[in-house]
């Protein structure tokens, strides 16, 4: 049973892919597009803790399941499914609909392939075919805009798998084995730990979307379609994460520095993304910066982990919780954009779809009787196991975290209000009823998961000191929105403020700019000194590096983040040359 469903997860879309080129065939084939995840979904409910292994599959691959791959598998199929039932309402009358689809098919693939991958190759393979694959939904419309963001995201995407290339090719080096069972032990005592570590950490961050490699996020998110987007920030970040999980050998080797990096840079998306999604107008970009910021308490949690190994089992569980509650938030708060954007008829329909997107906003913030109270709590506790002064410090900027939080969404809230827009025309049940399905999980989960772990943790207690605790930091927000908005709004120094999206790509791109044009600048002098001064041959061949030289400037001066990427592959390549010689 659990060989067949494993078998269903990855040939159901794998066979609507291989047929899609038969145009007779293709709007049969839409109607189970949405479909798809279903064999996903039954795995995770009736499986766990199984292996079946391929060793006629690439260097020999091993697909199944384990306790951590089984939420992620949960909780990404259901987003997929509820992605693919609003797509087809969403995009009914989108010309460019069968591309869309294609390319939702061949990410799904690649994102559920990466969860019941149990080595490295596998893992490597459907993360490859899910981060290229994204590239097609982001520049979905093919504008300017999207277009861009497009570029942005492969560029990093293509980075972040030379990245983890290495960190592959070191581990299995290292460890003589691809598989994933027992990895963390046999990478705690190689020599390479260091090398790998920090591959892993920056290879899979900018899935994650930590500073200061998050700048593809604000700009893929309002880009893609309302579906699209849903999953990028649901589904799709979370790979990051359980990569991270998968290769780092978190509870058994103590990591103070890498650990106090993510640490550091997980504070920093904390606070800095909030600053920067409050002076936006975009409410999909206020969403990209929070996620942004929500991946950023999940980078600190893994700084945890890293510093502490004592403390994984604890941390681990937490882990689960938090990207649990991320996923369906974040995606019924994307969702919620098109339901609020479609035209509502009724007076409580305008209600009820507000009173959603207040819970589902706010349980980021850690609203009692949600998911995200149960999430701020794990964390609390997982902070708490740290020494001094780490404990102390996160002691007193995790509320902060809470009261930051809450502004950011309370400015999604004021920008999405429903009916200013009827850009989606009727608000249709297909529409309505995915985004009200994730709402409510929102709320129901943490009355599932409490009543099925009642001993084992206590994020689930509602003490009073304990609701307290996770209720002021949102009050204390809703105070400073009312003043605001009574004191007459800070509409003018917001817009005098304001960040473009994508923050650091503006400062990227005029500094490459400008290297390419230092480059050849040099090397037209190098070359015309070689010309005067040398044979015909030498000649001939400095010509050659000339004319390759100008095709890479013009890379620089026409696409500057395509010379970003190969400006910080040299760099990167030549540091672990002199790391690993």
């Amino acid at each position: 049973m659990n060989e067949t469903l494993l078998l269903l997860t990855i040939l159901f879309p794998l066979v609507l892919i291989a047929a899609w080129p038969l145009q007779s065939t293709r709007s049969k084939l839409q109607r189970f597009t949405a479909w798809a995840p279903l064999p996903a979904i039954l795995l995770s409910i009736v499986a766990s803790d199984f292996a079946v292994d391929l060793p006629w599959l690439l260097l020999g691959s091993r697909l199944g399941l384990d306790a951590t791959g089984q939420i992620f598998l949960a909780f990404t199929s259901i987003l997929w499914l509820a992605a693919g039932i609003y797509a087809n309402a969403y995009l009914a009358k989108d010309a460019a609909r069968d591309r869309f689809d294609l390319f939702h098919l061949i990410t799904m693939l690649g994102n559920l392939g990466v969860i019941v991958s149990q080595d490295m190759g596998s893992f490597l393979l459907f993360y490859t075919v899910m981060s290229l694959a994204a590239y097609g939904l982001i520049i979905h419309d093919r504008q300017p805009a999207s277009l861009r963001a497009g570029h942005v995201y492969i560029t990093l995407a293509v980075l972040g798998e030379v990245l983890l290339f290495w960190a592959v090719i070191l581990t299995a080096q290292q460890t003589d084995s691809l598989y994933f069972d027992g990895l963390a032990e046999k990478l705690a005592v190689s020599p390479f730990r260091r090398v790998i570590v920090g591959l892993v950490v920056v290879g899979f961050g900018i899935k994650l979307g930590l500073m200061p490699l998050h700048f593809w996020l604000p700009l893929a998110h309002p880009a893609a379609p309302t579906p699209a987007s849903a999953v990028l920030s649901g589904a799709i970040i979370k790979t990051g994460l359980l990569g991270m999980l998968r290769f780092l050998p978190l509870g058994a080797l103590a990591m103070n520095d890498w650990g106090g990096a993510c640490i550091v840079a997980g504070l920093t998306s904390t606070f800095l993304a909030v600053l920067f999604g409050l002076t936006h107008d975009n409410p999909k970009t206020v969403l990209a910066y929070s996620s942004v910021s929500q991946m950023g308490l999940v980078g600190v949690m893994i700084g945890i982990a890293m510093m502490t190994p004592q403390s994984w089992p604890i941390v681990s569980t937490a882990i689960l919780v938090y990207a649990t509650h991320h996923a369906i938030a974040k995606a019924s708060l994307f969702l919620g954009v098109g339901v609020a954007q479609s035209e509502m008829k009724t007076a409580w329909q305008r209600r009820w779809v507000n009173v959603g997107l207040i819970i589902a906003a706010f349980s980021l913030a850690g609203l009692p009787l949600t998911t995200g109270y149960a999430a701020k709590m794990a964390l609390k506790e997982s902070g708490s196991v740290l020494a001094e002064p780490w404990a102390a410090a996160l002691a007193w900027i995790l509320p902060l975290t809470g009261i930051t939080t809450a502004l950011l969404v309370s400015r999604f809230l004021y920008l999405v209000r429903p009916n200013r827009s009827h850009s989606h025309g009727v608000l249709t049940p297909a529409i309505a009823i995915p985004w009200a399905i994730l709402t409510v999980c929102v709320v129901l989960l943490f009355f599932v998961l409490r009543w099925s772990l009642p001993t084992e943790a206590t994020w689930f207690s509602l003490a009073a000191y304990k609701v307290w605790a996770a209720t002021w930091p949102i009050l204390t927000a809703a105070v400073m929105v009312l003043l605001v908005l009574f004191g007459g709004g800070l509409r003018r120094p917001l817009q005098i403020l304001r960040i473009p999206a994508g923050d650091l790509v503006v400062p990227l791109t005029l500094a490459m700019n400008q290297c390419g044009r230092a480059w050849k600048f040099l090397a037209i002098i190098e070359t015309s000194m070689i010309r005067k001064h040398s044979n015909r041959l030498v000649a001939k061949l400095a010509f050659s590096c000339k004319r390759l030289i100008d095709s890479l400037t013009r890379g620089f001066e026409n696409d500057a983040v395509a010379g970003i990427l190969i400006g910080v592959i040299a760099a990167l390549l030549f540091a672990l040359n002199v790391l690993l010689s």
